[in-house]
């Protein structure tokens, strides 16, 4: 038997068998309404805290994706639930103010209903805010068009040059 031939074959084997266990891991699907926030929300909340202009808000960029993720798969089970609390809060005050679901209301009153829970004497509804915010924003600024429109980035800085004499 060829040693060489055999080590491919072992390494084929081995890379496909440990393919499926990280590799289904991975996938695009948000919450479902028992695991986590509604997504329709969370985009009007991150649209409200960055909106669109004439360059993209973050509902375009997909913050509110970025925030789902990292809500399931970073935060502890009872900052989940701590965030899911701050989510339905703000649903809650959205009907009984306005008698809307927070997606309905118009900017303004999405501006006025967070700036409610910003300035709240609670600290669960201070902490939600600062959580979401804080999201959103580091969603926006390590998202592609920020970093190639706005802060020029290039995934490979500074050049190779191959040629130049040596002295």
């Amino acid at each position: 038997m060829n040693r060489r031939s055999a080590l491919k074959n072992l390494s084929m084997v081995l890379g496909t068998t440990a393919l499926p266990s990280w590799a289904y891991q991975w996938n695009t699907q948000s919450f479902t309404a028992a695991q986590g926030p509604n997504t329709e929300l969370l985009g009007a909340v991150v649209n409200a805290i960055i909106p669109e202009t004439d360059s993209p808000g973050a509902k375009t960029i997909g913050a509110h994706l970025y925030i789902e993720r990292m809500v399931k798969d970073c935060m502890s089970k009872e900052d989940q639930q701590a965030f899911q609390n701050g989510l339905q809060k703000l649903v809650s005050s959205a009907l009984k103010n306005h008698q809307k679901t927070f997606q309905q209301l118009s900017s303004q009153d999405q501006i006025n209903l967070l700036t409610g829970l910003q300035n709240s004497s609670m600290p669960e509804d201070n902490q939600f805010f600062k959580r979401i915010k804080g999201l959103t924003i580091a969603s926006y600024t390590s998202s592609e068009y920020f970093l190639t429109q706005h802060r020029n980035y290039t995934i490979a800085p500074g050049f190779y040059h191959g040629c130049v004499p040596v002295q």
